[in-house]
């Protein structure tokens, strides 16, 4: 008898994890459309302090699916910007522009990024393959974590709540190497946290990266997303917060 409720509750054991196991892939249907919002703050503190509040809003577009992998496209849509450099400030908002003589001179930059396109191309698993800017010569993305933001890296088999992989990522000149955690499933979806390393590109550590992602339960697309880095480049500590929202059209 004793046997007997061993088996079962093993079983029953096994049986639950098995039930908690993700296999994590993109699934987001062809040409589906979400409203992007990222919120940016970066404080510089050094020779040249400065604090910049920025929000970009972006449609990102599933276009393409081929061979198992996505190709979404990016058209920034609106971009505020307030800038404190201590003795001067400037701000910046596209959707409403304002007479200031500080604001137009940020105008004549920011203005460059409203409709501006951007492809990515990434695998199911979170993978980015290509990342291509439209008209790289008027500068760079208004969002530069957006392929960051966009999605979390997946490990190549199922998991269950608490196991751990390894990924990167390069971004802006810089590599993240990264220890990637299934946390657990929630009301609001599924939860990955992202805890490593910002290198430069002569692998010399420029800071610690710490991100959390929430991804919609049928999609695995990342609903909600917290990115934090805190780096010291060139003598300057710089701490960057980006939060990302993705709601669908």
């Amino acid at each position: 008898m004793k046997k007997i409720l061993l088996i079962f509750v093993l079983s029953a054991a096994a049986l639950s994890s098995k039930a908690q196991q993700v296999n994590f892939k993109i699934n987001v249907p062809l040409n589906s459309a979400y409203q992007s919002v990222t919120t940016m703050k970066t404080d510089l503190d050094g020779a040249q302090s400065m604090i910049m509040d920025m929000v970009v809003k972006n449609t990102l577009t599933n276009t393409k699916q081929e061979g198992g992998n996505f190709t979404f496209q990016s058209i920034t849509n609106a971009v505020k910007v307030d800038m404190d450099a201590g003795m001067m400030t400037m701000s910046y908002d596209s959707e409403n522009p304002s007479d200031d003589e500080m604001s137009k001179m940020l105008a004549g930059e920011m203005d460059k990024l409203i409709g501006k396109k951007i492809t990515m191309n990434m695998s199911a698993k979170g993978e980015l393959l290509n990342f291509q800017q439209e008209n790289e010569e008027d500068g760079p993305s208004s969002n530069p974590f957006e392929n960051m933001g966009i999605t979390a890296s997946y490990p190549d088999k199922a998991v269950n709540p608490g196991e751990t992989w390894e990924s990167q990522v390069e971004n802006a000149g810089m590599l993240v190497k990264m220890l990637n955690k299934y946390v657990g499933k929630t009301a609001d979806g599924y939860v990955i946290e992202s805890k490593g390393e910002v290198l430069s590109e002569t692998s010399e550590k420029l800071g610690d990266y710490l991100a959390n992602y929430t991804l919609d339960e049928k999609t695995h697309f990342t609903k909600t997303a917290t990115i934090k880095m805190d780096m010291s480049i060139q003598g300057q500590k710089v701490l960057s917060e980006v939060a990302v929202t993705n709601t669908p059209k």
